[in-house]
């Protein structure tokens, strides 16, 4: 096997890591957020994720001095991916149905791609396009299997709106990282990115913070805290941004195609939720799409 071919293989590696805790993930937040405040939460989250970036750079790399040019577009990026995705989305899963907020995320990849050809011009491959389209088309089918009812009624509405543009901040996101990842390496930028989101949302959370009695909060709150920011947030936005930079942020984000397709199985698996015969054509079809937007291309080259 050549170094190429196994570059992919590791990237493909790193990013169903990625895949695994994102789908983990969903279940301890749920029921860490029971009683509890979503922005001190979410805090809390960021400050850890914050520290293990850090100590992901600076245990690997010395700090590499930022271009003049280049600081407030990184920041900008760090607010768009850290900030408005963070509060898009908390705002939006409190006003819509869980079913809609699957489906309006899952259309992340997709956006992914349109940013990707208007923002870097890049040619996407008919392939990659068909992919897509068969992995949202199982996210449907995972969605619509189950016995939740879904609905698009007008009280859900702005709730559905704020999910959509959740769904567009973290395709921007993906593909603003590609700009700054041929200067800075990516355990540098996720650090920066983390900074930037940790310290906002603190500014965000620091009112609702005042009424919270933190000597009242059982210790497993601090600890699904400290295991959701260190693991799906540090670690796996830095395995991301890595992602991102060696197959380019089309391709890196049609695996979060995968993530309803495990955090399905997880819930079968753990709380007992029952799994239908569509869901499990919609995961089939979720998995197909991925290898087929990830088939090798003889032209393909890993940074």
């Amino acid at each position: 096997m050549d170094k190429n071919k196994l570059q992919l293989l590791s990237t493909d590696f790193l990013l169903i890591t990625v895949v695994v805790l994102w789908a983990g993930n969903l279940p301890l937040v749920k029921w860490a957020l029971h009683g509890n405040d979503v922005f001190v939460f979410n805090s809390i989250r960021f400050l850890v994720a914050a520290v293990v970036t850090a100590v992901i750079y600076f245990s690997r790399n010395t700090w590499q001095p930022l271009q003049r040019n280049d600081i407030l577009k990184i920041i900008g990026a760090g607010i768009v991916a850290n900030v408005f995705y963070q509060l898009f989305f908390i705002f939006g899963i409190n006003k819509t149905s869980a079913g809609n907020a699957s489906i309006l995320l899952s259309t992340a990849p997709l956006w992914t791609v349109v940013f990707s050809r208007l923002i870097h011009k890049e040619k996407v491959q008919s392939q990659l396009w068909l992919g897509m389209v068969i992995s949202l088309f199982g996210v449907v089918l995972i969605i619509f299997g189950s016995s939740k009812k879904i609905s698009f009624g007008s009280e859900a509405l702005f709730g559905d709106i704020l999910m959509f543009f959740a769904a567009m901040m973290w395709a921007l996101n993906t593909n603003l990282q590609k700009f700054f990842l041929t200067r800075y390496s990516a355990s540098q930028l996720t650090f920066i990115w983390m900074m930037v989101g940790s310290a906002s949302l603190t500014l965000i959370a620091l009112p609702s913070a005042q009424t919270v009695d933190f000597t009242a909060l059982h210790w497993s709150y601090y600890l699904a805290a400290f295991s959701s920011g260190a693991l799906s947030i540090g670690i796996a936005t830095y395995l991301w941004t890595i992602g991102v930079k060696r197959i380019g942020p089309a391709k890196t984000a049609n695996f979060n195609n995968l993530v309803p397709v495990l955090a399905l199985f997880l819930s079968y698996v753990f709380i007992g939720e029952t799994l239908e015969t569509l869901q499990f054509f919609g995961a089939a079809a979720t998995i197909a799409g991925v290898w087929i937007a990830r088939r090798e291309n003889k032209n393909e080259v890993v940074e």
